[in-house]
């Protein structure tokens, strides 16, 4: 008898006796809908695990329980450990516990052992599997832990507690963060050290736009108050689709977050940028709300990059203007209990139509005629008059980043809602929930955790793979 069908002979003789339990618990005239698929479910779940012992068993008698010889060498050169005993261990998978028999090796002069099938099977010192953790960690990004353990009960029949959903949660965003982390300081030499630098690809050969988007967001953390996550979006023009008249999506998309300062975000930046091969786009897009911060950076990454001011963050700049000199709610419907639009005042009519005409002039590009109509301005409050010096300064820092006009013949993105949708989603709906307050490693670990759940594409993405 082969080892198949031995296999074979241990899982139908247990399955028949699950099937007859069934039979025997199966009520004709009185079971209902749901108590005849909640029969259904666990049985299913049953026959999995039976299935699933039978295999695992099978194949550590096969793998020899993870003998590899009578000694092994320890990683980072620190010598041999030798074999010393069996150990056995709890796993936790979408099936349930089992228990698994692995060989374990020990060196004494170190103080180190080392157990060859668990690092040959991807299990670190917590009890689910790999593809349970990866579960945890989507249910974990996607959603408060408690939520998420009802939701695995529910959907998987596990109960696993919450604490576990947590602890497992952020051990795998730190994995991600520490991979990551890694592979920066593998790719900063081609930043860092002129006589490495990135390959040179002939201008006929670049293809494509690659899109560079930043900004920065806000969380509440335990010891340190409010802290400022810092994210980055990365995506290929042609990747982007209409998929209504006023609504287009991105079909391949990387977030890169961290919770340090701009330099650490501009590092791992670097590293994502180099996996998309950016060298190979015909042009690189950087767009930013104006923060000194992201010119830096864009510069000192891309030095050749076009660089846009958001359009929509300056026109909501020049209705905040037009409101301070007017006195009107602009843009702003002001409705009724009956949602009927009022009747619009003078002072709305003025601060409209100032706005309007400013913001004509700023999808011209035409960044002269904005700033001398603003010069001419004599408001009254000290409230306007610093509105009006503020957007002046604004848009003298960003002349260089305004030729919409020109960007639009170009085919160009010239907002970044991509990245405000990303902030939204990679920090807000998760970590700024009513009350929450983060202890700032937590907060690092699940925000990596977070943009690798929301990223379609790169090494983080792999989250999602069963």
């Amino acid at each position: 008898m082969t080892s198949t069908e031995a296999l074979t002979d241990i899982i139908m003789s247990e399955l028949q006796r699950e099937v007859e339990t069934l039979l025997s618990d199966i009520e004709l005239e009185q079971d209902s809908l749901d108590q005849i698929e909640g029969k259904a479910r666990a049985f299913a779940k049953t026959c999995g695990a039976i299935a699933f012992k039978a295999h695992i068993q099978a194949s550590l008698e096969a793998q020899a329980y993870g003998y590899v010889g009578s000694s092994v060498e320890l990683a980072d050169d620190k010598g041999r450990a030798y074999f010393e005993r069996y150990e056995s261990r709890w796993v936790s998978t979408h099936l349930g516990r089992f228990r698994l028999r692995r060989a374990y090796y020990w060196n004494p002069s170190r103080g180190e052992g080392a157990i060859p099938l668990d690092e040959k099977w991807d299990l670190d010192e917590r009890e689910p599997s790999p593809s349970l953790r990866r579960s945890i960690g989507m249910l974990g990004a996607e959603m408060p832990f408690r939520r998420g353990h009802r939701l695995m009960l529910q959907t998987a029949l596990l109960d696993l507690p919450d604490k576990r959903l947590q602890e497992s949660s952020e051990a795998l965003g730190q994995q991600l963060k520490e991979r990551r982390q890694a592979a920066t300081k593998e790719a900063l030499p081609m930043l860092r050290d002129p006589n490495v630098g990135v390959p040179e690809v002939p201008a006929m050969a670049r293809k494509g736009t690659l899109y560079v988007q930043m900004d920065g967001g806000r969380l509440n953390t335990t010891t340190e108050s409010w802290r400022e996550p810092k994210l980055a979006t990365l995506y290929w023009g042609h990747d982007v689709v209409e998929t209504s008249k006023d609504h287009r999506s991105i079909l391949n998309k990387e977030h890169v977050v961290v919770l340090g300062d701009a330099d650490e975000l501009a590092e791992r930046l670097w590293e994502a940028a180099c996996r998309w091969e950016w060298w190979t786009a015909e042009r690189v897009v950087v767009l930013g709300d104006g923060a000194e911060w992201i010119w830096n950076r864009a510069q000192e990454l891309f030095p050749e990059a076009i660089q846009i001011l958001d359009l929509y963050h300056t026109m909501e700049h020049i209705w905040e203007v037009a409101r301070q000199l007017y006195g009107g709610v602009g843009k702003q419907k002001d409705k009724g209990a009956t949602g009927a639009t009022k009747k619009q005042s003078a002072k709305d009519r003025k601060t409209g139509q100032w706005a309007r005409a400013r913001i004509a002039e700023l999808k011209l590009g035409d960044i002269k005629a904005i700033i001398g109509n603003l010069r001419q301005r004599r408001p009254k409050r000290a409230a306007a008059r610093e509105a009006v010096e503020e957007l002046i300064g604004y848009l003298d820092k960003n002349r260089s980043r305004v030729s919409y006009a020109e960007y639009r013949e170009q085919g160009l993105t010239v907002g970044s809602g991509t990245i405000e949708s990303g902030i939204k989603n990679v920090v807000n709906l998760r970590m700024k929930g009513c009350g929450m307050r983060w202890a700032v490693d937590r907060a690092e670990n699940m925000l990596n955790l977070r943009a690798a759940y929301l990223s379609d594409v790169g090494p983080a993405a792999q989250l999602r793979t069963a």
